[in-house]
């Protein structure tokens, strides 16, 4: 297992839910919690099935460090959505500019896919080969663990028709560890329906909320509120962890081993 460690770069966020939310007070939160992230935000959602994102280069709270900027704002405020991604950036991987920050999007299988990373690829060019890289546009570590977890997903689901979805990322993933035994990789990835969270190197921060209209869950790399949130990490002598997602309930957990 990696070490945690508080010299970490970047901060993630997912709202999971069946019902349809503004997140409009826990994101500013995060923004705040998350401010010496200085290299940009993104915020990722969906409806009807279809990936919508919105990110800058730009830090997402103002100078004073205080207050979120009216660009965040505006953003949050427009994402109305069961499923809503966040990343706030400090960069370790390529150059600073929208193109570069998460969440990435890319269209497989039927789905629209988002993906958000905390951690670094020691090795991202040896991931894809550069005919086989989709997200062109971005020079950044993500991008090329992207690209790697789709091409995998997708052999795998083609090899038999029985094999499932969940399986399928969960192998993906695996795959990704044994090619980068250096890189560290908590990754958030989601196609509307199904969240799949890997813990890897640091941990992820879980609440489950009760709401009239619908639970809610949030995870987090950042302690946001101060309500009960679980720590979840990986277990001793295990790899990383994964957990799935369909709307607020938990429907894997699953410890990858050594």
């Amino acid at each position: 297992m990696r070490a945690t460690s508080v010299d970490h770069e970047c901060d993630l966020f997912l709202m999971s839910s069946h019902h349809a939310y503004l997140a409009d007070q826990i994101l500013p939160r995060f923004a705040l919690e998350g401010r010496r992230n200085i290299h940009g935000w993104g915020i990722g959602s969906f409806s009807d099935g279809h990936a919508e994102v919105l990110r800058s280069e730009e830090p997402a709270t103002k100078e004073n460090l205080s207050e979120v900027t009216k660009r965040f704002r505006m953003a949050v405020e427009s994402a109305r959505s069961n499923l809503i991604l966040g990343h706030l950036r400090l960069t370790s991987s390529g150059s600073i500019g929208p193109e570069n920050n998460h969440p990435f999007k890319l269209s497989f299988l039927g789905y629209d896919w988002l993906l958000v990373h905390n951690g670094t690829a020691s090795d991202p060019d040896s991931l894809v080969r550069p005919e086989e890289r989709l997200l062109s546009e971005s020079d950044n570590d993500t991008a090329r663990v992207f690209e790697f977890l789709r091409k995998r997903i997708i052999d795998y689901l083609r090899s038999r028709q029985k094999h499932s979805l969940m399986e399928a990322c969960r192998r993906g993933y695996q795959a990704l560890l044994q090619a980068d035994r250096e890189g560290s990789f908590n990754l958030i990835f989601s196609n509307g329906y199904l969240s799949f969270i890997f813990v890897h190197f640091r941990p992820f921060h879980l609440l489950m909320r009760k709401k009239p209209a619908g639970d809610v869950t949030f995870i987090s790399t950042l302690h946001l509120t101060g309500e009960g949130w679980q720590t979840i990490q990986v277990g001793t002598g295990k790899q990383a962890k994964m957990l799935v997602f369909s709307g607020p309930t938990l429907v894997l957990n699953w410890d990858i081993p050594e």
